[in-house]
């Protein structure tokens, strides 16, 4: 008797124990795709299938058959959404927005932020619109950023579908482009960073051309790692650090003795202001997560409207990066660093900042990375199985090896530029500007410019469409063409 009831208690324990985890492995697995909002991982949403409606999944999977709790618990409320979006936003870019009024002058500054935070809003709500029609036309699954472009092509008029698989193609090397800047950006961050703290504990500190090559061991270690739920974890602590180096840097931006405001420029020249928006659209940039987010609502109408969820957390992050960006020039005028972070002193809190900045960014970086190994790697490894069926072996051999060749890649192209006042712009300008602006603005004519209608609401749609197409366009060639002359001389 006292066996069994030992027994029972040891099986009820194992029981809780095993729940308790599988709780815990859905909470890290939720909490892996909220975190990679922060950096793009938004086009490789078929990796997880989420589903958009579990009610109507209720009903598919029929009367016997009920959706499980973890099924329930993929759908995250609109004030969750919100946070996401924000947490989304305010990432690394923020601490180059005062770089940007350095660039521009602060009456430009505060114009291009104002305008391209509308604008980017405008065209989020647009890519959820998009979305929304073509899953309803063609009763499909929710779509990501790279199908839309693919349905949105097919739905226009029929010498234009031929070019599907082009748009698609276009969106989803975009999207790794700005992955790839964005970690480019983060690996000279990281240099940046730790270049600032050797000199603090140091007196022989090697320089910043002899770091890159030095660090590039620690990130190759890092990708190696492929526990997502440890990473999760790290993401979780890195975001609560963020808030906390955002708070002693807007402080230390309130508390510090300002110049005068007739000191500064409030207008440079149209170079600094390609420049500025290239700087602002990088820490701006969030379209790639409108999708998949939406499609994890519960109540995915609350996205849109003046008060929607896209609206209200643009708007916020725009007075955040407003905030940071004005009276981080006033603070520090033309001195400003292409990171606001660098032009804090080299006192303890100053290097507590620093640190924590430098292990968030360092610890971010494979998601950064993962985007780009999620969208091209399944066509390799099918390259690879129909080819020659490699072993399981191999492919992880070649799986890693190409992870390492982006890390490679990524410190070839910061080396070679490896400066973020150059780095963040050209980024921001290019594929930045085409996912935040030009994409979404052509697909939302594409499927609704068949469908004319002689009214002032679809009219002034039209209109916005071709002013984001045309300004997105000219941001790109000009700032494409002054950028490489730049780097050039």
């Amino acid at each position: 008797m006292e066996h069994h009831r030992r027994k029972s208690i040891s099986e009820g324990l194992q029981h809780g124990v095993r729940r308790i985890s599988e709780g815990f492995l859905h909470m890290t697995n939720a909490d892996r795709m909220l975190d990679l909002h922060d950096i793009g991982m938004h086009n490789v949403q078929s990796e997880y299938q989420l589903v958009s409606k579990w009610d109507e999944a209720e009903e598919a999977l029929g009367p016997q058959r009920k959706m499980s709790f973890i099924e329930r618990k993929e759908k995250i409320s609109s004030k969750f959404a919100l946070i996401n979006l924000m947490k989304g936003m305010l990432g690394a870019g923020c601490f180059s927005v005062p770089l940007a009024f350095k660039q521009s002058g602060y009456v430009s500054g505060l114009v291009i932020i104002v305008v391209l935070g509308f604008l980017c809003a405008l065209c989020m709500i647009k890519l959820v619109k998009c979305a929304g029609y073509l899953s309803k036309v063609n009763q499909s699954a929710p779509l990501d950023y790279g199908n839309m472009a693919y349905k949105a092509t097919q739905a226009s008029y029929t010498p234009i579908r031929k070019l599907a698989p082009v748009s698609r193609a276009l969106v989803n090397s975009s999207l790794c482009i700005l992955q790839l800047g964005i970690c480019c950006c983060f690996y000279i961050f990281v240099v940046y960073h730790l270049h600032e703290l050797l000199e603090f504990v140091m007196n022989d500190v090697p320089s910043r051309a002899t770091l890159f090559p030095m660090v590039l061991p620690a990130f190759i270690l890092l990708v190696s790692l492929s526990s997502m739920r440890a990473l999760s974890l790290v993401s979780l602590g890195g975001n609560f650090l963020m808030l906390i180096a955002l708070a002693v840097i807007m402080f230390q931006l309130l508390t510090t003795e300002h110049k005068k405001l007739a000191d500064l420029p409030p207008v440079t020249d149209l170079m600094g202001i390609v420049s500025a928006a290239g700087t602002i659209l990088y820490a701006l940039e969030g379209q790639a997560m409108v999708l998949p987010l939406e499609n994890r609502m519960k109540k995915p109408e609350d996205m849109k409207g003046p008060f929607g969820v896209l609206s209200v957390g643009v708007g916020m992050v725009v007075v955040i990066y407003s905030f940071a960006g004005f009276f981080g020039f006033l603070t520090y005028g033309n001195d400003v660093q292409d990171s606001i972070t660098l032009n804090l002193p080299n006192d303890h809190l100053g290097i507590f900042v620093k640190a924590v900045l430098l292990f968030v960014v360092y610890s971010g970086f494979l998601i950064q990375v993962f985007p780009i190994v999620a969208m091209i790697w399944p066509a390799i490894k099918k390259k690879l199985r129909t080819t020659c069926g490699v072993s399981t072996t191999t492919k992880r051999i070649v799986h890693f090896a190409f992870r390492y060749s982006i890390v490679i890649v990524v410190f070839l192209l910061s080396y070679a530029i490896p400066r973020l006042s150059d780095m963040v712009p050209l980024v921001g300008v290019t594929a930045g500007m085409l996912l935040a602006l030009v994409f979404p603005s052509l697909f939302h004519l594409l499927i609704f410019l068949p469908q004319f209608e002689c009214r002032i609401g679809f009219l002034f749609d039209i209109f916005l469409d071709f002013v984001c197409i045309i300004l997105g366009m000219f941001f790109v060639i000009y700032g494409s063409i002054t950028h490489v002359q730049h780097l050039m001389h």
